[in-house]
């Protein structure tokens, strides 16, 4: 009884040093990274095998510089027929967004922007998974592949980026290209499509 008081005492001290210090007292960010790739992974697999829980949205606006144009699709065809610079495939499960995996691309047909984004069952953002394709430098074609973690308060818990040979898609080194930013939508709400999921 004495050694167990001794140890619930200890235990107790070591937890108040490490809160004085600043240290954090719950599972490091990496658990929850990898759970978050877990999530992503199992949601590839619902996008996968549920074709008809996929909704379609592209932003008409002709111009760059025009007020954004989104608007709903019936079938992938149309989408494509329409020819924009802006399109989005939205996956819902039990009625709520799940995923959206967006093509970004130029007028000149230079770069494409390849963004995936998991959103959690409350409609925060989990995770992004982005893969740019450019020839846009110096040194020919490049991929940059970048993920980016989020935590339900949208505070982004970790990112990276790797480089890939555009042709033979291999590691490579960073080389210099026109990059092109990532869109965050922290929820549901933000993305550019949100209004039209009631209709």
């Amino acid at each position: 009884m004495i050694r167990l008081l001794i140890t619930i005492v200890n235990l107790t001290v070591l937890t108040a040093v490490a809160i004085a210090q600043g240290r954090p007292t719950t599972p490091p960010p990496k658990s929850e990274q990898a759970a978050i790739t877990v999530y992503a992974k199992s949601l590839d697999q619902y996008t996968k095998h549920n074709p008809g829980h996929r909704r379609l949205f592209g932003n008409a606006a002709e111009l760059e510089d025009e007020q954004d144009k989104w608007r709903s699709f019936k079938t992938a065809k149309q989408l494509d027929q329409a020819n924009l610079y802006e399109s989005a495939y939205v996956w819902l499960k039990d009625g709520k967004v799940v995923t959206a995996r967006f093509n970004f691309t130029s007028p000149s047909g230079d770069w494409s922007h390849y963004v995936n984004y998991y959103f959690r069952a409350d409609g925060t953002l989990a995770k992004i998974h982005a893969q740019l394709n450019t020839f846009a430098s110096a040194k020919g074609g490049v991929s940059v592949i970048r993920e980016k973690f989020y935590d339900t308060s949208g505070k982004l818990l970790h990112e990276s980026t790797r480089y890939l040979d555009l042709k033979t898609q291999r590691p490579g080194k960073r080389i210099d290209f026109m990059d092109q930013p990532i869109p965050v939508y922290k929820t549901v709400r933000d993305a550019p499509f949100a209004k039209l999921l009631r209709s």
